[in-house]
């Protein structure tokens, strides 16, 4: 149980946005974790501006909302200072729906969420519709390849559904399409990709020609933590894939607005990646952004 708890108590602890106020965040985690666990139903919990997520106990991903206020800072960040209400934000493996929130809810930008697990999806469009943003955001419960089919998918891992081989009662048959297919009637504009779908990103991207030599594709925000292995494949593939299309990596600073070139992509969280010909024009939207305001910070 301390092992447990010691996990998101560190987190916490280093996290930018609560390493100076710890206490507010610690009261804030031990207050979900009694109140998830007295009630059997989920909680609506207001997050960022007028923003509510519906959540139950369990949701370890959406969670960090109520902890840290922007689980995945510097990416989440980005996506708020890059982003605006002509842009376009696709969400593929958007779970339930945290980023689809932010870009949408926050940003009033018109988004495309793909979630394959039924019962998150569920989840997704609940989110959507608490926040009165099924006008901007486009939800397919749908996975992407790099043919159109059906493949399974687990369905009892949370933020870690993934594609398998395996049929089981743990599992389940979703239909899958590509990338391109699914945006061919969609016109880009100023767009970010979020990229999460355990170890199956090699297979999405190939599904995806069209749209990432479509200059309007700006930047994406890729996972890569080894997960790619479980499919004979490896996040190097994934890395030359997008060099090869003209991007580069980059970490992102939120708080000085500055963009820093990397060597290797990192292995145990995400990765952003911004098209080499649109890096000037990716800057100066990242300066020009107005601030956004979260846990009585300005950022």
């Amino acid at each position: 149980m301390f092992k447990k708890i010691a996990v998101p108590i560190r987190y916490i602890y280093t996290h930018p946005l609560t390493k100076d106020s710890k206490l507010s965040a610690l009261l804030r985690f031990f207050n979900w974790q009694i109140s998830s666990r007295l009630s059997k139903n989920s909680q609506q919990v207001k997050w960022i501006d007028n923003l509510k997520i519906s959540m139950h106990k369990g949701m370890h991903g959406a969670t960090g909302c109520i902890y840290v206020g922007l689980p995945e800072f510097n990416d989440m960040s980005f996506l708020l200072h890059f982003l605006d209400a002509k842009s376009n934000f696709i969400d593929i493996g958007a779970n339930v729906g945290v980023y689809s929130l932010l870009a949408a809810g926050i940003k009033k930008s018109t988004t495309v969420a793909i979630e394959p697990i039924p019962q998150t999806f569920q989840y997704l469009t609940n989110n959507i519709q608490l926040n009165q943003l099924e006008n901007l955001v486009s939800c397919y419960n749908i996975g992407l390849s790099d043919k159109k089919g059906e493949l399974h998918f687990t369905k009892d891992k949370d933020t870690i559904n993934h594609v398998t081989d395996i049929k089981s009662e743990n599992t389940i048959s979703v239909k899958v399409d590509t990338l391109d297919n699914l945006l061919s009637n969609t016109a880009l504009s100023s767009t970010l990709i979020k990229l999460d779908v355990e170890g199956f990103e090699y297979h999405v991207l190939s599904g995806g020609t069209n749209t990432l030599n479509n200059e309007n594709v700006m930047a994406l925000i890729v996972e890569l933590n080894g997960s790619s292995n479980k499919y004979d494949l490896s996040d190097e593939m994934v890395d030359k894939k997008l060099m090869d299309y003209g991007f580069e990596k980059y970490d992102y600073n939120p708080f000085n607005r500055e963009l820093k070139a990397l060597t290797q992509f990192h292995n145990e969280a995400n990765t952003l990646y911004v098209r080499n010909s649109k890096l000037n024009a990716v800057k100066e939207k990242l300066k020009a952004a107005p601030p956004f305001q979260i846990l009585n910070k300005t950022i």
